[in-house]
């Protein structure tokens, strides 16, 4: 008799040849005493990524789901008919570009959320890997170990790749989830809903950032746009939800203040104008002069400026060193 699946693994690939391997591996070594799955969803690749995960799929085929899209559907969509082929009581998520780096890590996880059955969520630590320069970093400093939706609204702090969740808290995805740019925030607000979010401090993942990743290819004002955007979306659906539909608001404005900014720098007095709409549509209790007296930003003091100068410097100290601490692997 086939074992019930414990974890469904979601993996989103396109074009990542010198990547997917690793992503791979790094889940295929994951040790549990449970089943669990990979679901691969291929969004019609042109390199070797498909004959990769081919491969992969020869070798483990009652593991391993593999979804070759003929046509490329988009970020979005290969998510959402990926997800739906997910039949894990829990679903983890390992982008082609990213790693795993405890073997342990997938038990941990799992092992938790079943002694733990008000948590919705369960995130951990990772490096941050910028691959163009070499340098690293560790996420989540200072982080709570257990936090709710009402700390998420207030600011995305879960990495996708350390993300494991309960399938099917809020049944089918909403209709508006197709027309955001990013699923992740999306995804992890929807399970809040329904449970706590814990936090393990422990780094067992790498957070790959390149020039070729979506999101880091995306100039300043795209990314504040997308994050807007998906928060625009998320308010429309927590309206009913006062306390987190106001934390979402208030994330909104900040986001909207530094991409007026980011406007005002480029002199582009019309994008700063249809921004100010956009952000006074969600404040009718400001007018235009407010918005922008909250957006000016005070001078700083020569102490705030020392402060500022030294986590600079101490910065790129750090990202100096990390050049030559190596990433680890499993």
């Amino acid at each position: 008799m086939e074992k019930e699946i414990k974890v469904s693994v979601l993996m989103l690939t396109y074009n990542q040849e010198q990547y997917i391997n690793e992503a791979i591996r790094s889940v295929m070594l994951q040790q549990t005493d449970f089943s669990f799955e990979l679901v691969i969803g291929n969004d019609a690749s042109t390199d070797e990524t498909g004959a990769i995960c081919r491969t992969w799929q020869d070798n483990y085929p009652k593991q391993i789901v593999l979804l070759n899209r003929e046509q490329n559907l988009g970020l979005q969509q290969n998510f959402i008919q990926s997800y739906a082929h997910c039949r894990g009581e829990y679903v983890a998520i390992c982008e082609g570009d990213d790693f795993w780096t405890n073997k342990h890590k997938l038990q941990k996880q799992a092992s938790f959320l079943d002694a733990h059955p008000d948590y919705s969520t369960c995130f951990h630590r990772v490096i941050n890997y910028y691959e163009d320069n070499g340098t690293k970093s560790l996420s989540n400093g200072g982080q709570k170990e257990e936090t709710n939706i009402i700390d998420l609204a207030r600011s995305n702090y879960i990495s996708n790749v350390a993300a494991m969740f309960r399938r099917g808290l809020f049944g089918e995805l909403p209709e508006w989830f197709a027309r955001v740019s990013t699923y992740d925030y999306a995804i992890h607000l929807l399970n809040a809903q329904y449970g706590k979010i814990h936090y393990i401090k422990t780094p067992m993942a790498v957070y790959r950032q390149h020039r070729r990743a979506i999101w880091s290819e995306a100039g300043m004002d795209k990314k504040l746009n997308i994050s807007l955007q998906i928060r625009e979306l998320l308010m429309a659906y927590f309206t009913e939800n006062k306390e987190v539909y106001d934390a979402l608001r208030n994330a909104s404005a900040a986001i909207a203040f530094s991409l007026i900014r980011y406007y005002r720098s480029a002199n582009n007095e019309k994008m700063v104008s249809e921004t100010e709409k956009r952000i006074l549509h969600y404040f009718p209790e400001w007018n235009v002069e407010d918005l922008r007296t909250r957006i000016t930003l005070p001078p700083l003091s020569t102490k705030q400026k020392m402060k500022k100068y030294g986590m600079v410097f101490l910065k790129q100290g750090r990202a100096l060193v990390s050049r030559f601490i190596p990433l680890p692997r499993i």
